[in-house]
């Protein structure tokens, strides 16, 4: 993906909203004995997802703080970008669909629009019968103009073979993370509360205001989007997890320690520093040296950047020296970092067994 600017400055931050009610536990309905009649509950029985705005009754000071961050403001609607000329129809092809040309008309005033993605991708529905392989497109880009956006293709390739770029519709494999709420079917479509903490429709009518959200659940959701571990290719060659963040952070000391709340050591997700980083403190080294006294750190050298990254969006390394750019043996030529020292190998093989298989 072409992303207008850095997407979560320094280092990366690390998921949305995890201090909200902090000691509940999920529960999730079960019958004592099967019921007569009527539909049947199951262990995996659905909790609804009310949206942040419910959230907010209760918890505005953490709501305040996180409408600040960029988690927050991740996914908002059309309306929040004003367009140099009203949308119109289009021809758009089916990116997903590699076997035949798929097009349709798509009046881009009318398609159910979710929203913008990180001030880049418009998505929307394309109707079913136009014949898409999928439901939900990336079907425009917006780029800036002055006080203006303009909509674009996000993507343009001769579909067709008729020597002419197409308008092309590209699949929406960046909801998961960039709008879970889509789907989820939540009323917040971008990352909410509820993106971390889980469902909250059981924990919004407890009288007690226990049952649903769990701390364990939104301390790990992290990892959820921020991936660390390496990745195998088709090949079966190793890369350093490139896109996604935390990259290379198993490795580090920081990982195997005991001693941290993993992620939330450094990070702190309801609230952004002064440069809007979602870190504890104004200064990345001021948290270092919470843990090292007396020892300073170069954070440039400690945490090296992708060199052969064409974005900037792309977060440092988190192996915290444990492992060099120069180390991994990696051809800049390629796209992804590739991890070609036999050293680095077993490691991995060592701390994340189930990935050497």
């Amino acid at each position: 993906m072409n992303w207008k600017k850095p997407f979560l400055a320094s280092i990366i931050s690390f998921t949305f909203l995890t201090a909200l009610t902090m000691g509940c536990k999920t529960e999730t309905p079960t019958p004592s004995s099967p019921q007569p009649s009527g539909p049947q509950l199951t262990d995996t029985a659905q909790i609804a997802y009310i949206g942040n705005d419910a959230c907010r009754v209760c918890h505005a000071d953490t709501y305040d703080n996180v409408a600040h961050t960029k988690h927050f403001s991740a996914f908002k609607p059309l309306s929040d970008y004003p367009l140099d000329k009203p949308l119109t129809s289009v021809t758009i092809f089916d990116a997903a669909n590699t076997e035949k040309p798929t097009s349709t008309t798509l009046d881009l005033s009318q398609a159910k629009v979710y929203g913008v993605m990180v001030d880049d991708y418009i998505i929307a529905e394309i109707p079913a019968t136009a014949g898409f392989k999928e439901k939900i497109y990336r079907v425009g880009a917006l780029k800036k103009v002055g006080d203006k956006w303009t909509v674009e293709a996000p993507k343009q390739n001769d579909i067709d073979k008729d020597g002419k770029p197409d308008w092309t519709a590209e699949k929406f494999t960046c909801g998961k993370c960039h709008a879970p709420g889509i789907e989820k079917a939540s009323p917040t479509l971008g990352i909410s509360c509820e993106s971390c903490h889980g469902p909250a429709g059981n924990h919004a009518s407890a009288t007690d205001k226990k049952g649903t959200m769990s701390l364990e659940t939104a301390k790990n959701s992290c990892l959820d989007c921020h991936k660390s571990d390496p990745t195998k290719d088709a090949e079966g060659n190793f890369t350093a997890t490139n896109h996604y963040g935390t990259r290379n952070f198993f490795a580090s000391k920081h990982a195997q320690s005991s001693q941290l709340n993993q992620c939330l050591t450094c990070h702190s997700p309801h609230k952004a520093n002064a440069s809007g980083a979602l870190l504890v403190a104004d200064k990345p080294t001021d948290i270092c040296v919470k843990c090292h006294a007396g020892k300073t750190f170069d954070l440039e050298k400690l945490m090296w950047k992708n060199p052969t990254d064409p974005n900037a969006h792309f977060t440092k390394d988190h192996s915290f020296g444990a492992i060099k750019y120069e180390d991994l043996q990696d051809d800049p030529a390629t796209k992804p970092i590739e991890i070609k020292n036999p050293t680095v190998i077993e490691l991995i093989k060592k701390l994340l067994p189930g990935l050497a298989k």
